[in-house]
């Protein structure tokens, strides 16, 4: 007999379906509350320093942003998810320079990455995003603010402005700040339509828009093709870089970026060989728990994760909305 592409992924599937699952699943909400138990989501945002220059504002319960700060003035990439996290943001940039806000780049358009902007645009910055980002923000700026958990954090929703971009830029976009070189680069769609890798050449460094997670179930109901999602992580790796910026998660290198290419493959795998072979949804999320990406930030999530690709495999159609028309993406030769 021929073992099944999924049975031969996931061995343990085979054995009476209905028990295996119960049991899974009892192990998977386990995995999930010690998950929950050890992950800071209190702590207050890191703003860790990468270059001379160049900053890190790191908030594992929240979103990351970067921060290049120049004698002519300062280039932030993403604005957090609300304007109080936003002066928060700013108070670490002012303890630094007094120098005026240049730029902005929203790089994706999850409103916890670009609902701070209010604050930004009351400093006279200049706001940048890719065509696609903008599309989206627009089509769901009210669904963002009304799903955000800004109740529970103790925030006003009605502070959320919308600010869309000054300046849009579909393939390439150099900025000059100071001395410093700053490249736009739109390599496809990634985790979303729009996803901008900003890239700073003297520090070596690259943030990485929504393509990369460090260590983080990223939101996969939003891609519009997992297969070109992995090839933006391979084509990604051609930029001459060393340290890489992920709007979640730490710091990371090289190897994280493999790793997550890694998990995003076995997940693709996966779920496809459930979806061509017929396997019920209920049945593959009790077979697939993922155990060695358990510890990983957004364990939580990966039913709804798993939900959104195999309704996407299934149908040909992202959970959410995408643009219909999608700008071309730069060239990968560099």
């Amino acid at each position: 007999m021929i073992m099944s592409r999924y049975l031969a992924l996931h061995p343990t599937a085979s054995n009476s379906a209905m028990a295996s699952k119960q049991g899974t699943i009892v192990i998977a909400g386990l995995l999930i509350i010690a998950a929950i138990s050890i992950w800071p989501r209190d702590a207050a945002a890191e703003f860790q320093q990468v270059a001379p220059d160049l900053f890190f504002n790191y908030d594992f319960g929240g979103s990351n942003s970067a921060v290049l700060i120049t004698d002519e003035g300062v280039l932030v990439v993403d604005t957090r998810m609300h304007p109080d996290d936003a002066e928060l943001l700013l108070a670490e940039i002012r303890k630094r320079t007094d120098a005026p806000i240049r730029y902005v780049v929203n790089s994706q358009f999850h409103g916890d990455h670009y609902m701070g902007n209010v604050v930004f645009q009351r400093e006279g910055a200049i706001f940048i995003a890719h065509t696609d980002t903008q599309t989206v923000i627009k089509e769901r700026f009210q669904y963002e603010v009304e799903t955000r958990p800004f109740a529970a954090r103790g925030q006003d929703p009605d502070a959320v402005v919308l600010v869309l971009p000054d300046i849009l830029f579909d393939s390439r976009m150099v900025l000059q700040l100071g001395d410093r070189t700053i490249e736009l680069i739109y390599l496809g769609a990634g985790q979303n339509e729009g996803d901008t890798l900003v890239y700073f050449p003297h520090a070596r460094a690259l943030h990485t828009g929504g393509a990369f997670h460090n260590r983080s179930w990223a939101n996969t109901s939003y891609t519009p093709s997992f297969e070109g999602w992995i090839d933006v992580l391979l084509a990604m790796k051609d930029i001459d870089a060393d340290t890489y910026l992920p709007p979640h998660g730490p710091l990371a290198t090289i190897e994280d970026v493999d790793a997550f290419t890694q998990f995003i493959r076995e997940l693709t795998a996966s779920v496809s060989a459930a979806v061509e072979e017929g396997v019920p949804l209920d049945e593959m999320l009790g077979t697939l728990v993922f155990d060695q990406y358990s510890d990983w930030r957004g364990y939580e999530r990966r039913e709804r994760n798993l939900t959104a690709m195999y309704e996407f495999m299934s149908t040909g159609e992202a959970q959410f909305f995408v643009p219909g028309a999608r700008a071309a993406p730069a060239s990968r030769e560099r």
